[in-house]
This record gives C-alpha cells, sequence and structure tokens, in this order.
C-alpha cells in the first residue's frame, strides 16, 4: 500500500470526465459542463416513538401516531430545502413503520435524511436547523426521537485554474460555457488530498445513472471527448 501511493508533488492535477447523473445539462439543452465543487453531503437516520394502538378505538386528539409525525417531518424538510439556500438538497429515501399493520397507529417510525451542500458551512447550518424543526415536531406531539449522523462527507471545490482551462476547452469546440455544481460523490473527493481537481460534465439522458435506463448520446460523449482532448493538448501546469 504504501509503495503505491501518490505524493502531491508527482502531480500537476487530476481531470474526470463524467455524466452529469442529473437533469440540468438536458435542460439548458448543453452537452457539456464545466463542474464548480462536488457537494458534501450528511447522512442521518430518524426514529420516532410514539403509541401503537387500535385505528378503530383510539379517538384522534388522543393519538401519539408515530408515522404521521415523520410525515410532518418530512414535508417540513422538503420546505426547508426549498428555501432560499442555493444548491441545498434534502432526500428522505427510506421510512419504515412499526407494526406495519392496516389498523394499527403506528407507534415506531425509522426514516433517513441525505442533506448535501456546495458549501460545508452551509450544510452543516441546513442540518441543525431541520434537526431542531424534528425536534419541535416531536415535542409537539410527544413522539421520542432518536438521531444519529451516519455519514458524513466534507465538499470539494473545483480548483478555478483547472476550470478556466475545462472552460476554454469547450468555447473552443464552439459551446457555451456553462457551470454546475455536482450533487453527486465522485473520486475527486478523495484525490483533491494530493492534487487540484477539475470535472468535465457530459449530458445524460433524464438525469438517470446507476440503472439500466442510463444513457448518453454519442454525439454528446463525442463532445466530451474533444473537450478533455483539447484541454489536455493545451494544458498550463499552475505557476507555482
Amino acid at each position: 500500500m504504501g509503495a503505491a501511493a501518490r505524493s502531491r508533488r508527482e502531480l500537476l492535477a487530476y481531470l474526470e470526465l463524467h455524466i452529469e447523473q442529473g437533469p440540468v445539462l438536458e435542460q439548458e439543452n448543453l452537452p457539456v459542463g464545466v463542474v464548480t465543487a462536488i457537494a458534501g453531503a450528511t447522512r442521518l437516520a430518524a426514529r420516532l416513538t410514539g403509541m401503537a394502538g387500535h385505528a378503530g378505538t383510539v379517538p384522534m386528539a388522543l393519538r401519539r401516531d408515530a408515522l404521521a409525525g415523520a410525515a410532518e417531518c418530512i414535508v417540513a424538510i422538503e420546505a426547508f430545502c426549498k428555501g432560499d439556500e442555493a444548491g441545498l438538497v434534502g432526500t428522505v429515501g427510506y421510512i419504515s413503520a412499526m407494526p406495519g399493520a392496516t389498523n394499527v397507529i403506528p407507534g415506531k417510525v425509522s426514516f433517513t435524511m441525505d442533506i448535501r451542500a456546495q458549501s460545508d458551512m452551509n450544510r452543516k447550518r441546513a442540518v441543525a436547523d431541520i434537526v431542531r424543526r424534528i425536534e419541535a415536531i416531536a415535542k409537539r406531539r410527544e413522539l421520542t426521537l432518536q438521531i444519529d449522523v451516519t455519514h458524513e462527507n466534507r465538499s470539494v471545490p473545483c480548483a478555478p485554474w483547472l476550470q478556466s482551462q475545462i472552460a476554454d476547452a469547450v468555447a473552443a469546440e464552439g459551446f457555451a460555457v456553462f457551470e454546475l455544481p455536482s450533487g453527486a460523490g465522485h473520486d475527486g473527493m478523495a484525490m483533491v488530498d494530493i492534487a487540484d481537481i477539475g470535472m468535465i460534465f457530459v449530458r445524460c439522458r433524464g438525469g438517470i445513472s446507476h440503472n439500466p435506463a442510463e444513457h448518453v448520446e454519442p454525439a454528446d460523449a463525442d463532445t466530451g471527448a474533444r473537450v478533455l482532448l483539447r484541454f489536455i493538448e493545451n494544458f498550463r501546469p499552475q505557476e507555482a
């Protein structure tokens, strides 16, 4: 392992060509884009505990419905992330209700949260605000709440000097220069420890990735390859 390791002095830069995994370039009708940063992510697991009860015999005013509480939390997460914070996204990708019977008020619910942003400061502030909102909902509904952080990854900016050279290559190929962040993680998040990084995104259909429906038009793949080649042919190392 030690013999295979690279040091910063061995590398001039790290550049990656990748499909966007999102719908933005398709919406802008552009084949390629210049990536500005890779978003950091915080993932959390939440558990709400109330009181299970019979669906017909417990009056609505006396219920401590964990699933109804979770539903309010999920809507609050969506509303918060739709706010004024540019680039902030939040997703609840998994939810489980117990005991999971049609005629039983759910007494326990678990759900996950995935919060991402280009700025670590904005992401951490957003996570803190979301947790406060969930705590308030749980308290008002008399639910016990437990939240654990299960994953945290820093955001990684793409080097401006590499972004500039990528933009020059895009323009030289005859396309408008469009900048956008990456909400998905990439190898550059590890490579940034030993090199400045840059990324070129290629348009994909519907923003679908890691799926049999993933598709890039051959012409767009060709454009991405030509931009990469032009970048390499005209590469200027950063001045010391």
